[in-house]
């Protein structure tokens, strides 16, 4: 905008200079390619105003993918949440039993302690395995916040570019 201002005060300097060496002929001829640089200059601006609404729309856009995606990704974090919540209580419970289990061996009967420790292995691999899930599933809820928090940067950071936008 201020270049096309600089512009148009430039030329009217000139022509206003330039009357009193010019012919009517050669004034006449710069009034017009005066006029025509002011419509170019205007079509340019006009132009260039319609490239910031579309710049804005196409951040809107973008800020709407990205919300879409964080909406999955939360609706996934809650699922993983509560499956982590069935894990911990399903560790407590084998983690429980396997701690009776263990303090349940008695020497007096060789044969009955053999199957007793094969139990209790069994039961020791569960937890095990139950242990395993859950720590794989606490891995994937830190690694799902992350990714959330860093969508929510990124549209927080698009969001201020639509008000800059809006702005100037």
């Amino acid at each position: 905008m201020k270049l096309i201002l600089t512009t148009i005060l430039c030329g009217v300097f000139y022509l206003s200079m330039g009357q009193n060496t010019l012919s009517n002929n050669e004034n006449e001829n710069m009034k017009r390619l005066f006029l025509i640089g002011i419509m170019v200059l205007s079509a340019v601006a006009g132009f260039a105003q319609n490239n910031t609404k579309i710049d804005k729309l196409k951040e809107q856009q973008k800020v709407l993918k990205l919300t879409t995606e964080l909406n999955k990704l939360q609706l996934e974090y809650e699922k993983e949440k509560s499956t982590n919540i069935e894990l911990k209580k399903k560790v407590a419970d084998i983690n429980s039993e396997a701690d009776v289990a263990t303090a349940e061996f008695n020497t007096a009967n060789a044969s009955n302690t053999v199957k007793d420790a094969d139990s209790t292995i069994k039961k020791l691999k569960k937890v095990k395995s139950i242990n395993k899930k859950l720590k794989r599933s606490q891995k994937t809820l830190a690694k799902m916040e992350k990714k959330i928090a860093k969508l929510q940067k990124k549209i927080d950071e698009s969001n201020k570019k639509i008000e800059f936008v809006d702005n100037q």
